[in-house]
Formats: structure tokens, C-alpha cells, sequence
């Protein structure tokens, strides 16, 4: 994703402003929604002068758009850095899991802020989810040339298929209001059984 509308600070007290826009716009885009939130709201909220705003951000899509690309860059980072000495397709799929469900914990506002995209701009949403998907792709198909992964499944639809386990699993976290570690493990246990055995008993009829 291009951001051409932001300008990053140079100076420490220029970051405190730049953040706490950021800060109060996530606040606000989760709540709100970003059709009900206001320049001048986050500008009020943020506590920074109407300059100050205008010399960071062109307007509170520019701010929407920074929000989005950050947690795709951080989510990716903090999977990538779970994964990246793992052996298997299987622990690097079960601890990536593990991985995004602890960040969705620590930052219960990120699937408001990612899912917002959909009423902010429709293309947003399918470049967030197509843009994870073909980097997922890549990273399966070595597993596929290893022998660990079916050759005869789609990899972009496998991909969708995981991504959309890992959203729905994190969602099935998150609104429990408390949850302990032992209690997350059962969970991602229960994922990785049916990545390995599937769900049918018998199989299906041809």
C-alpha cells in the first residue's frame, strides 16, 4: 500500500504530536467509524493545532491509510519473527497462529481498525486480505515442493482458508473477556488436529 498523503516528522516533539494523532484517530475510527469521525474531532481529541494536523496528514484518510499499513507491516513482523527459524510448515502454521492471536490480545482495536476498510474504500479491504494471501501463497508452495503440503490444493484458496481460520480463531479469543494461556493452547491445539486429520470421520463420497 502507497502512502503519499502523510509527511513523518523530524524531531522528537514532532513524533509526540504525529502519534498522538494516530493514537486518538485509532480511538476514534474503533468507536466512531471513520465516516462518523471528524477532522476536527481528532484534532480536538489529539489536543494539537489545526497546523499541526495538516503539516503530518493531508486529511483523516491519510491518517486511516497510515493506521491500515502499519498493522499489516506489524502483524507481518511479529509472525515472520515467530516463524522464521521453524523446520515445519506445521509448527511455522501453529505458532504463526499463536502469534497473530497474542497481537489481536494486545491490540483488541486492530480488527476494527483493519475490517473499517471495508466502508472507508472496498480496494483497501481486497489489497489488505490479496496482498497477505500471495505473500501466504509463496511461503506454502515451498512447503508443497518439500512434500509437507497437498500439491493437488489451490494455494490461493488454501491461503484465504488459513487466513480466515486465524481471523475467526482470534475473534473466538478476543471476546472472551478474560482467557488464560493454558486455555489459548486447547484452542490452537484444536486448530493444528484439524489442519492435520481434517473433520470427517469417513471420506467423502465421489
Amino acid at each position: 500500500m502507497k502512502i503519499n498523503s502523510i509527511r513523518l516528522p523530524k524531531t522528537a516533539t514532532g513524533y509526540k504530536s504525529f502519534h498522538r494523532i494516530i493514537d486518538v484517530s485509532r480511538k476514534l475510527f474503533a468507536e466512531k467509524g471513520f465516516l462518523a469521525t471528524s477532522t476536527n474531532q481528532i484534532i480536538s481529541e489529539a489536543k494539537v493545532a489545526i497546523g499541526t494536523f495538516y503539516i503530518y496528514f493531508d486529511d483523516k484518510r491519510a491518517v486511516y491509510d497510515y493506521l491500515l499499513n502499519d498493522y499489516s507491516k506489524r502483524i507481518r513482523k511479529e509472525i515472520q519473527t515467530k516463524v522464521k527459524d521453524l523446520p515445519t510448515r506445521y509448527e511455522k502454521e501453529r505458532e504463526g497462529l499463536r502469534a497473530f492471536i497474542n497481537f489481536s490480545l494486545q491490540d483488541r482495536l486492530s480488527y476494527r481498525i483493519i475490517w473499517e476498510s471495508m466502508f472507508v474504500d472496498r480496494t483497501l479491504f481486497i489489497e489488505y486480505y490479496s496482498n497477505f494471501a500471495e505473500v501466504y501463497s509463496k511461503q506454502l508452495q515451498i512447503a508443497v515442493e518439500s512434500g509437507e503440503v497437498d500439491k493437488n490444493i489451490d494455494l490461493e484458496t488454501l491461503s484465504f482458508a488459513l487466513m480466515g481460520i486465524s481471523n475467526f480463531v482470534g475473534l473466538q479469543v478476543v471476546f472472551k473477556e478474560k482467557i488464560t494461556d493454558e486455555e489459548i493452547d486447547l484452542i490452537i491445539n484444536n486448530v493444528m488436529y484439524f489442519l492435520q486429520n481434517g473433520m470427517f470421520n469417513m471420506p467423502l463420497k465421489k
